[in-house]
This record gives structure tokens, C-alpha cells and sequence, in this order.
């Protein structure tokens, strides 16, 4: 493999993280966040959506086809997620705790793929 391919690869699945992300919560209402909380989300789905638009044009570029990869880590974070979105028996400042903290794991996930694409585009 060369680099080249390696990049593509990766900006591959740079798409797919923040295409699950923006399926994910597409028409979501998390009542229970607070209003910072909720901030916080919102910043994320915005930055989300914007790259999945500019990487699907760097791809396009690139002539890569990202095909329907999906990141495994993204998929178990989210399904996570959604496990606490679908528990109801817990009080609503536990409900959001634990969702910030795997939204965090999440960003930070994101934030790691973009970090290897702006040091293999300084390798290359």
C-alpha cells in the first residue's frame, strides 16, 4: 500500500464516521440534555454535517469511492448512544452524564481521524 492509498482510505472513513453521526441524529430530540449540553450537541451535528459535505467533495476529487463503509468504533459508540436514549428509568441529570460522556468519546474519535489526515497530508 502507498501513501496515497492509505490517505484515501482514511479520508474514506473520515466520510463514513460523520455520515452514521449525521444519520444518527437526523430528527432527534434529546429532551433531557440541558440547554448547555444541548450547545455542545448542536456545535458537534453542525461540524458533522459540514464535513461529510467537504470530505464526499475531496473524494469526488480524488475519484475514491467510499462504497458504505462504516466505522465499527462510531457504530458501538453510537449504539451506546442510543441505549441510554432508550433508558427511561434513569433520572435525567444520570441520563445526560452518561450521554455527554460517550458523545465526548465520540468527538474526540472524530477529532483523531481528522488529526491522521492533516498528518498524512504533511507525510505525503
Amino acid at each position: 500500500m502507498k501513501k496515497d492509498e492509505l490517505m484515501g482510505k482514511e479520508l474514506a472513513n473520515l466520510y463514513a464516521m460523520a455520515k452514521q453521526v449525521n444519520q444518527f441524529f437526523a430528527d432527534r430530540t434529546i429532551s433531557f440534555l440541558s440547554d448547555y449540553s444541548h450547545g455542545l450537541l448542536s456545535q458537534y451535528r453542525a461540524v458533522s454535517r459540514n464535513n461529510e459535505n467537504q470530505v464526499l467533495e475531496s473524494l469526488r476529487r480524488l475519484e475514491i469511492n467510499p462504497g458504505n463503509t462504516v466505522d465499527s468504533v462510531v457504530r458501538e459508540i453510537l449504539e451506546n448512544l442510543n441505549d441510554i436514549l432508550s433508558k427511561k428509568d434513569l433520572e435525567d441529570d444520570v441520563r445526560e452524564m452518561a450521554f455527554v460522556m460517550s458523545l465526548n468519546r465520540l468527538v474526540h474519535y472524530h477529532m483523531a481521524s481528522m488529526a491522521n489526515l492533516e498528518y498524512g497530508t504533511e507525510a505525503l
